[in-house]
């Protein structure tokens, strides 16, 4: 007896050991599901250092010029960089440094210190560099703060909200927008300042001062210390109003508030939110990495509903864009679509089989499942989208192995009669097979588990749930499902007459149709394989000719649809309101429409929110979905036909899918030249060819339109007098930017004190001639005197790659139109040839998010490779040989055939979600093959014919066979069907991985036996042609 052999008899003599194993299962399974932390997707590790650079009123060109360019040359010859990304902006440098994957943050992010503090020669003004690991937190719930047109108190209400969600055990990260920063702006004319003889710095010096906090040291007393202190800083702007800026030599005093204008309120940007037409601020609170979403969207929800008993009855709260909606959705949708599934898998067990079995067999879904709760937190797996949509996926398969024993062990029964001897010999027959078979499918998905890259974490928990589950459901179906059948005590013969006849004419159309079918395809064997690869060639054909098209990502619509505006960054601010008002305009517009044509809404409410001038968006929650007239999609489509040209807008784009939440475009190319002149022709060349195709929308370049910018030039009479160009630029800036007076901490956030002109002057640029510029010996001259400026193009900002000026051209495709792949094979083929002959100097990349993309796609065809030597590795160890594995695998490529045509006639795209359900696919009829070759070699060892043994094989495998392509399939009917939103991120795999099995159901039983019976010609073939050269050696 062999060694699986006394495992499975040692648990069928002792069932307490049975059970007592899969309680343990099951109740540590129940334990652990409570602690998996709940995400929307997997998070991936870290692998980028950010370096933010500040330098007050500098251009981006010189930003660039002085501080990022000098960043990049530390940093060139630093190993294990991937990808060296900077952006230069007025005022503000950023560089974002991407390692390579598996190099230690920690270690090069002190190797980027040392380096970048080794600099010496940054501008004087620059603040110190802030060097950090990039933030990696998860958007858990957003709160929207409304009321009258009051935004000191929604400032203030939103500090206070912030604060307390702060102190929550478990909040980590709260951000407040929609709102501007405060800020005390001291403003002062140009006729005050000249009445006074006084200069900004003047100012500045007078109020540092008499206002600021100064030590004075302590005394030691016999008491105990005491300490001295000055305390004058005036943390509001009215504390500063009685500052004496000049003493007369009668004590005569000259204070702020005589000549200036003490502002105390918002800065001067454009940053503003409206809900539902009411002035509003939004909190979006953030959880960390290793927070579980639910715990923390819990928390936040309380703490709503607690503040909204306690906030004014003018100011209203709501809970917005709630991302674990869409977890706990495709939770309630896998518990559905599983029970439902389970019933329809439970009937088809009872028809073929026995009922007490099929309890048995389908008591093996949750024991798997709960056994994959148990180690999913082991592994680092979270409950998320993705892993869910694997439980979704494997859901067809985990109880293959648990059929193939059960019928098995039912076949024996109903031939020898019940006993715990006969139980053991009927799991025993298959035991072998059927492990490896699941062995190959866990084999096929192990290599994933290695995965890098920015979606190794999706690629991980897909391949971590399904060994997990195919593991535990290797053990239930091995060692408790035979104790359970051999305490049921199965009659030979079913009690049910109506069984009993469904058995009998299944066996008798077995003997009059299937086998005189499989004779004449044995016969005829060469004919048959060929007709099933020119199947595979016909399915190959869908894809190859367009007619089923591909996309990475399947779509699935939003339930918060919006329309983000990005502006040219020389707007205005009315340019920038108007752009919003007819964006919201367009809005009601169509909802209007789509009421008088359907009787029905779609939108639920509009929040709006503009930041700084040059972006905002309208978000537009909608109404339930089984309310709407139609999907998100329809009515992103009916925005995008009413879209205006709106001047100053440089892109408009419309975010309908719940994926855009990663901002990405269907389609992203970069170009890079070191002449900016060659790459702004370039860009714009690219633009427009793109806008010429059909279903090509929302083109988009990172590269900022020509910004005006005035250059200062020193006319002889400054050098005359002593003024340097450092010294008037310092002047300029001072009275148009303002000069820095202190920061204080007020309700929790950090207030900016400042002293400028006043704000009429500083928007008209005559007003420059006429600014008066300071002399070392404390005279005053008009700047025209001493200075010209000369109108230069410039740029708002400026964006870097690996040391090269980079451009960005992105756009989005409408599937309905054209397809991703056709549009993607024009431009690499011809747009980006002709770019680059017409414009020496420029190269071309994909974009980011496309090279990573074909990365993966590169990983996985490497794993795909691994996997199947893997896989034949396991074949050749049961099967005893080297040939047999190969024909067992043949059928591999044929699991192909039934997804192509399941997409084409259901009308789905492909999508990465599509190949996963084929890899499934293929573990099952890998499972098939290889317990048919295997019964096909054991009937040849009893000394049976070749084809005797195939066709015996074939009537004996034909019930097993059946019932897992039938589980499989109706196991998945439920979740193909789902007309839910939550249903269309998955329903790609269930079209591929039941059309699959099910086509393979035909390849198992007709082409496995005929290209067995091939392999034996082809080694009579050979043995006929070595026979000979044998014979002249001897």
């Amino acid at each position: 007896m062999s060694r699986q052999s006394k495992l499975i008899g040692y648990f069928v003599h002792h069932p307490v050991a049975a059970n007592l194993l899969m309680l343990f299962i099951v109740c540590m399974g129940l334990l652990s599901y409570q602690g998996i932390q709940r995400q929307t997707f997997p998070v991936s590790d870290n692998n980028k250092i950010i370096v933010t650079a500040t330098e007050l009123g500098a251009s981006a060109r010189e930003i660039e010029e002085n501080i990022l360019l000098k960043i990049e040359q530390a940093l060139k010859p630093q190993p294990g960089i991937k990808r060296l990304t900077s952006q230069a902006t007025p005022s503000r440098g950023r560089v974002e440094i991407e390692l390579e994957y598996g190099q230690s943050l920690a270690l090069r992010l002190d190797e980027i210190k040392m380096k970048l503090d080794a600099i010496a020669t940054f501008p004087v003004a620059m603040e110190p560099l802030q060097i950090v690991e990039r933030a990696q937190r998860q958007r858990a719930l957003s709160v929207v703060l409304s009321g009258p047109d009051d935004p000191l108190e929604l400032r203030k209400l939103g500090n206070e909200l912030k604060a307390e969600l702060l102190q929550l055990k478990g909040i980590s990260h709260v951000d407040l927008s929609a709102i501007p920063d405060y800020e005390v702006a001291i403003e002062l004319s140009p006729l005050k300042l000249r009445e006074y003889n006084l200069s900004l710095s003047d100012v500045v010096s007078a109020i540092q001062t008499h206002a600021d906090n100064l030590s004075a040291g302590q005394i030691k007393t016999a008491r105990g210390n005491i300490y001295l202190r000055l305390a004058q800083r005036g943390y509001q702007g009215s504390a500063l109003a009685s500052t004496p800026i000049i003493r007369g030599l009668l004590g005569e005093t000259v204070q702020l508030r005589d000549i200036a204008t003490i502002k105390d309120g918002f800065s001067e940007t454009l940053d503003a939110g409206r809900f539902n037409g009411e002035q509003a601020v939004y909190i979006m609170v953030l959880a960390a990495k290793e927070q579980s979403l639910t715990d923390v969207v819990a928390k936040v929800k309380a703490y709503v509903e607690y503040k909204r008993q306690a906030l004014p009855e003018h100011i209203n709260i709501y809970e917005f864009v709630d991302v674990t909606f869409y977890l706990q959705g495709r939770l309630n949708m896998m518990l559905e679509n599983l029970a439902q599934g389970a019933i329809l898998v439970f009937i088809v067990l009872a028809v073929f089989l026995r009922t007490r079995l099929a309890i048995w067999v389908m008591l093996g879904l949750p024991v798997s499942m709960l056994g994959a709760f148990w180690l999913m937190p082991l592994l680092g797996i979270t409950m998320n989208l993705v892993s869910l949509f694997a439980f979704i996926m494997v859901l067809g398969i985990v109880v293959d192995d648990a059929i193939v024993i059960g019928e098995s062990v039912c076949e024996q029964v109903e031939s020898q009669g019940h006993s715990p001897e006969q139980v053991i010999q009927g799991a025993q027959k298959v035991a072998m097979p059927a492990t490896f078979g699941v062995l190959t499918t866990i084999a096929v998905f192990m290599p994933f588990m290695f995965s890098s890259g920015p979606n190794s974490g999706q690629f991980i928990a897909i391949a971590g749930v399904c060994i997990l589950c195919l593991s535990f459901s290797l053990i239930e179906s091995k060692l408790i499902l035979p104790a359970h059948l051999a305490a049921t005590r199965l009659p030979a013969k079913p009690n049910d007459h109506w069984r009993n006849r469904f058995n009998s004419g299944l066996q008798k159309r077995l003997n009059t149709h299937y086998a005189p079918l499989l004779k004449h395809c044995i016969h005829y064997r060469y004919a048959v394989i060929a007709g099933f690869f020119c199947l595979l060639a016909l399915a190959i054909c869908l894809p190859v000719s367009g007619l089923l098209r591909f996309t990475p990502v399947p779509k699935v619509p939003h339930d918060y649809p919006s329309i983000n505006i990005q502006m040219d960054h020389n707007v205005s601010e009315a340019q920038t309101l108007a752009a919003v008002e007819q964006i919201e305009t367009l809005i009601n517009q169509v909802e209007q429409d789509i009421q008088l044509q359907t009787g029905k809404p779609m939108m639920d409410a509009m929040y709006t929110r503009i930041d700084h001038l040059t972006e905002a968006e309208v978000v537009v929650p909608l109404v339930p979905e089984a309310q709407r007239p139609f999907d998100t999609f329809e009515l992103a489509r009916r925005w995008q036909a009413h879209l205006p040209d709106i001047p100053g807008v440089k892109k408009l784009t419309i975010e309908s899918d719940v994926i855009d939440i990663a901002e990405k475009s269907d389609l992203e190319y970069r170009l890079f030249a070191s002449d900016a002149d060659t790459l702004y022709q370039a860009s714009r060349a690219m633009i427009n060819k793109l806008n010429r195709i059909a279903g090509v929308h929302s083109v988009y370049s990172s590269l900022n339109s020509a910004q005006t910018e005035y250059q200062i030039q020193l006319k002889p009479l400054a050098h005359q007098l002593n003024l340097s160009a450092r010294e008037i630029t310092r002047q300029v800036g001072a009275r148009f930017y303002g000069l820095e007076l202190q920061r204080v901490m007020r309700e929790g956030q950090e207030v900016m004190f400042k002293v400028r002109g006043d704000q009429s002057d500083r928007q008209q640029i005559s007003a420059l001639a006429h600014t008066l510029i300071a002399l070392p010996n404390g005279e005053q001259v008009f700047f025209g005197d001493v200075a010209r400026t000369v109108e230069v193009p410039g740029f708002a900002s400026i964006t870097r790659e690996q040391g090269y000026q980079v451009a960005t051209i992105s756009a989005d495709v409408d599937e309905q139109q054209t397809s991703l792949a056709h549009v993607t094979e024009y431009i690499e083929s011809q747009l980006l040839n002709e770019l680059t002959a017409a414009h020496p100097g420029l190269t071309t990349k994909p974009g980011v998010a496309l090279q990573a993309q074909r990365q993966e796609q590169s990983q996985v065809l490497m794993f795909a490779v691994v996997g199947l030597l893997v896989v034949y590795c396991l074949l050749a160890l049961p099967l005893q040989s080297y040939l047999q594995p190969v024909l067992v695998m043949s059928v591999i490529p044929f699991s192909v055939v039934g997804a192509l045509w399941g997409h084409y006639l259901l009308g789905y795209s492909l999508s990465m979600m599509s190949v996963f359900g084929i890899v499934a696919a293929a573990g099952v009829v890998i499972n098939d093959s290889l317990v048919m070759t295997d019964v096909i070699n054991r009937h040849r060892a009893a000394g049976l014919d070749i084809k005797t043994s195939v066709i015996r094989a074939g009537i004996g495998r034909f019930r097993a066979i059946l019932l897992t392509s039938l589980t499989t399939f109706l196991g998945l009917v439920p979740i193909m069907f789902e007309s839910s939103l939550q249903a269309q991120f998955v329903i790609p795999t269930a079209i591929s991985l039941s059309f699959s099995v099910l086509f393979a159901t035909g390849v198992t039983l007709l082409m496995v036996p005929c290209l067995y019976v091939m392999l034996e010609d082809l080694k009579r073939l050979l043995s006929t042609k070595i026979a000979p050269l044998k014979l002249l050696r001897s």
